[in-house]
């Protein structure tokens, strides 16, 4: 891809592979607010209007996203942009363990015993990890992989081993499973005999995997895969299973018993689990052979990043990525959980995890440490346009310091927005920000480095706290709580009223809704169907709270979540204090509110997602009460109404006779044919109760409309049908009035 490509909040670099159900991409993203690499699986489009497959979608990343473990590939984010669904995954830079078997193969040998086993312990560890994994309850959520391969194990050029690609995991407490019966999921020659029949799978199935793998890494050659996988099947329930030393000289003993007992057919004579394994491994290693090790082998088998990055030339679409530069010396904290913390922030590169950092220092009484690194990310995350993180973070030091103080903070913050790296350095350069700021910089060297080579990543306005003035930024923050929520708790729920709205500062959530027809209970939904996953930045309740109707859904923290909560009293004292604020709340109104329900409009829904913003952003709110009218029979106008809250009446008089059409209600439309035909109006509307409408003017929506063939037929469609039931609601009145 000559251009990288904006979506969401990601830069789609290079297009790694396509494959039945997802696009890969290399991508860069500052979700955390530092530049990091990543990978980016987006769904294809046939899937991410399957509201069945966008459900489990979901389900199965709010469980994997809770996955931290050193071998396993970290979920970072998961949502949907403009309609795709997508899962952005840790980038591991290296190679997989399919490189490294078809290396020894080539050479007829195996791979290193020493250097398998090592393998082995790493992948079994991180599926231990997996299998004990709990909720926020505490209850065990009994993931199984399914998928254990050697295309799923990941090794870094520096030695680490990680097993990915969690995607056909199944857990107890998913609402769904969507394996169905006589359904085999996962690759044929790694499945464990229980697997091939379709029965139920537990740990075990992902320990024989791993047996498989480590047999093969050991022999340097498939142990059941033919080229059918008929026959594939039955050699893994009925093939006499050889020792590794039948085919390779020197394999230990103890290392070959720990292989063949993961590989036993029946379940009471499996291995137990994968920490029993991984164990096992560690016993027989004793030391020998670590990551420092892995690193130095590699290259001797032809694996490098250079050569890696060669096999382009051969075909293999592969990523290229700078190795990360090495920090400058500096002095370790002797606080244990603060070295933790640092050594997690080199590695994860988040700013969140400098707020942490902060947090520790302020736990053990080190007040000007805990406010230079908390005060360091909510600036940064302000010069990257993440407001909402900006404020959550800022929150840490508002016990630090008095309020006077902490307005300025806020001030700073307002005036940080406008993505000024000069202004980002002068503001570093004006209080003590320790080294801090320097371990940002070298976390991100190319976008808030000296160099500074890439331009800051594209990023939306933040709603509402972007639009503002610096005054009301200020006010509306500091008015504003922030709030911690645990993995799994209900943040809002469904039928609920509140007078809260929420933004997320760290972590995700997802959104469920009630299962109300046959599709859902098609899709294996018992009683929920998930319909998004907001992360950091993403606004959820507003529609509720600005039309004071109830909750819509239900709102469940996926994984530990710092929310931004905005009161309705909040609003008002701004709105009442300065007129100016309606400006920016109308326009949160429009973006939020309107374009729902334009997208749930089945005719407006069908625009492009750029366009149909467009149709908002140019649109007037009004508002009547009950009674008033809308528009009248026989006026020359041109605007098209989209109801926003409420119902209205559409009435026409016949022979001054008058003649009831219809009743519509919120997210549909009248007004069309006058519209699109420039003809006077052939209704008067009423307002039914108070009423809100989104006004389109007619030149808004034609060129719109001269781009969107599809969608006039559409209207036009909408207009006959309109017509012909008027029609018939005349003649049905006529007939009463007339007794004919």
């Amino acid at each position: 891809m000559a251009e990288p490509l904006i979506f969401g909040r990601y830069e789609l670099r290079e297009l790694l592979a396509v494959g039945g159900m997802a696009e890969i991409f290399l991508a860069r993203s500052r979700l955390g607010g530092i530049a990091r690499v990543c990978v980016i699986k987006r769904i294809l489009p046939e899937y991410s209007t399957s509201r069945p497959f966008v459900s489990m979608f979901i389900d199965e990343a709010r469980i994997t996203i809770g996955l931290d473990h050193e071998h396993i590939v970290r979920l970072l984010d998961f949502g949907q942009v403009d309609g795709a669904y997508f899962m952005a995954i840790e980038y591991v830079d290296g190679c997989d363990l399919v490189d490294v078997l078809r290396a020894v193969k080539g050479r007829a040998t195996g791979v290193p015993p020493l250097a398998a086993a090592y393998i082995a312990r790493c992948m079994a560890a991180g599926l231990e990890a997996a299998h004990v994994a709990t909720d926020h309850r505490g209850q065990p959520m009994r993931i199984v992989h399914r998928d254990v391969s050697p295309q799923n194990v990941f090794l870094s050029w520096t030695g680490a081993v990680k097993i990915g690609d969690f995607g056909i995991a199944s857990a107890k407490n998913k609402l769904h499973n969507t394996t169905e019966p006589g359904t085999i999921k996962g690759k044929y020659g790694y499945m464990s005999p229980e697997q091939t029949l379709a029965a139920k799978v537990d740990a075990r199935a992902d320990i024989w995997a791993t047996g498989v793998v480590l047999w093969e890494m050991l022999v340097g050659a498939r142990l059941f895969a033919t080229d059918s996988p008929v026959d594939t099947i039955g050699r893994v329930n009925e093939m006499p299973i050889t020792a590794p030393s039948e085919h390779r000289a020197g394999i230990d003993p103890a290392l070959e018993e720990i292989v063949m007992a993961s590989l036993r057919r029946p379940l009471s004579l499996r291995t137990k689990s994968a920490g029993e394994m991984a164990e096992a491994l560690d016993s027989y290693i004793a030391g020998r052979f670590g990551a420092k090790d892995l690193e130095a082998l590699l290259p001797t088998l032809g694996l490098s990043r250079a050569t890696y990055h060669a096999a382009r030339v051969r075909g293999r679409a592969v990523p290229s990525v700078a190795p990360k530069r090495q920090p400058t010396q500096t002095v370790e904290p002797v606080d244990g959980r603060l070295r933790a913390l640092h050594e997690g922030f080199r590695e994860g590169q988040s700013l969140w995890t400098l707020v942490d950092i902060g947090e520790r220092h302020a736990a053990i009484g080190q007040r000007s440490q805990a406010i230079a690194a908390i005060r360091t990310a909510a600036a940064v995350f302000a010069h990257r346009g993440l407001l909402v993180q900006a404020v959550c973070a800022i929150h840490g030091i508002r016990l630090l310091i008095d309020k006077g103080q902490f307005d300025e903070e806020l001030a700073q913050l307002a005036r940080l927005r406008g993505h000024d790296r000069h202004r980002l350095v002068e503001h570093m350069e004006a209080f003590d920000h320790r080294e801090f700021w320097r371990l940002v910089r070298e976390a991100d060297p190319s976008g808030l480095g000296i160099e500074q080579t890439e331009q800051t990543l594209a990023q939306d306005i933040t709603p509402l706290l972007g639009a503002v003035s610096p005054t009301d930024f200020v006010r509306l923050a500091r008015l504003s709580r922030v709030e911690r929520k645990p993995q799994g708790a209900t943040l809002v729920r469904e039928g609920e009223r509140s007078d809260a709205l929420y933004a997320v500062g760290r972590g995700r959530v997802v959104v469920a809704t009630s299962s109300r027809d046959d599709e859902d209970v098609a899709g294996g939904v018992r009683g929920r169907v998930y319909v998004a996953a907001l992360t950091e930045g993403d606004f959820f309740g507003e529609f509720s709270f600005l039309t004071q109707s109830p909750r819509s859904a239900t709102v469940d923290a996926a994984s530990d979540t710092v929310l931004l909560r905005i009161d309705r009293s909040a609003v008002d004292e701004l709105v009442n204090s300065n007129t100016a604020f309606r400006e920016p709340l109308l326009e949160f109104y429009k973006e939020r509110v309107a374009e729902l329900l334009l997208a749930k409009n089945p005719i407006i829904g069908a625009l492009p997602p750029e366009a149909r913003r467009g149709l908002i952003k140019g649109a007037e709110v009004m508002k009547f009460l009950d009674g008033d009218a809308i528009v009248r029979e026989g006026d020359n106008a041109d605007e098209l109404y989209f109801i926003l809250s409420g119902e209205v009446e559409v009435h026409r008089k016949e022979h001054n006779i008058p003649v009831f059409i219809n009743k519509l209600h919120e997210g549909q439309f009248f007004g069309e044919m006058a519209a699109l035909h420039m003809t006077p109006r052939t209704a008067t509307v009423y307002a039914m109760g108070s009423v809100e409408v989104l006004a389109v003017r007619r030149e808004n929506i034609a060129c719109i409309l001269e781009l969107a063939e599809d969608v006039k037929r559409l209207f036009e469609r909408a207009i006959v049908v309109r017509s012909a039931e008027t029609e018939e609601r005349v003649r049905e009145t006529t007939r009463i009035f007339e007794g004919v």
